[in-house]
């Protein structure tokens, strides 16, 4: 790669080389297991670039992945590029269960709004209400394989709901309310779902009736 016109740009912003850094931590792990002379960033996406499974798969085990049934392969590069390819084949593990490792109280969420007001939320505290969004819709019914819909801007009453249902085990599907409800419904994404549950606000309701007879609302 020429990298001479970036090079010759200067940047907004340069991080520091702190040792502490993750990408420092990561970098060091891969010097010493490929035996990878890399003195900068370049170096290592030089190296990334000729080495695509192992850098996944090295990502993979770094940021500790919890799984069900680990990967057979990371990627098949022999497939056509007209062809997605499959990655991390044969791998099994729940994305909410990831996304809630940690309980303790550094920020998981920072959510802002339109008005300039942010609201800040811990590990634990996304732990706690997913705990309780998810126990909701258990008590509704939903069960492993039921579709969810998401009609709703991103906000946080969304995210929440969207880890509660993964962690149920339940398919989930987004649409941003930019189109129009009743667009989305006939033509968008949403139109070929036949779903257990729709989330929306309330302002919403009356066009998504149609598709679900159970409703998670927000005002």
């Amino acid at each position: 790669m020429d990298r001479t016109k970036f090079e010759e740009r200067i940047p907004l912003w340069t991080p520091n080389e702190a040792h502490g850094t993750v990408m420092k931590k990561f970098k060091k792990r891969i010097v010493e297991k490929y035996n990878v002379q890399a003195e900068n960033y370049w170096d290592l996406y030089d190296w990334s670039v000729d080495h695509i499974p192992e850098l996944w798969a090295e990502i993979w085990d770094y940021s500790e992945i919890i799984y069900s049934k680990p990967y057979d392969k990371v990627v098949d590069l022999s497939a056509p590029l007209e062809k997605l390819p499959i990655w991390f084949e044969g791998a099994k593990l729940n994305l909410a269960e990831n996304l809630l490792k940690y309980r303790d109280d550094r920020v998981a969420l920072i959510i802002a709004g339109e008005d300039r007001e942010t609201e800040k939320m811990t590990f634990f505290q996304l732990y706690k209400e997913v705990e309780l969004y998810a126990a909701a819709f258990r008590k509704f019914g939903l069960k492993k394989g039921d579709h969810v819909v998401c009609q709703m801007s991103n906000r946080k009453e969304a995210v929440l709901a969207m880890i509660a249902v993964m962690s149920i085990g339940a398919i989930w599907s987004g649409a941003l309310p930019l189109i129009g409800a009743e667009c989305e419904l006939e033509a968008g994404e949403l139109s070929a779902i036949e779903s257990a549950v729709i989330v929306v606000i309330i302002d919403l309701l009356t066009v998504c009736v149609a598709k679900s007879s159970l409703f998670l609302i927000f005002p």
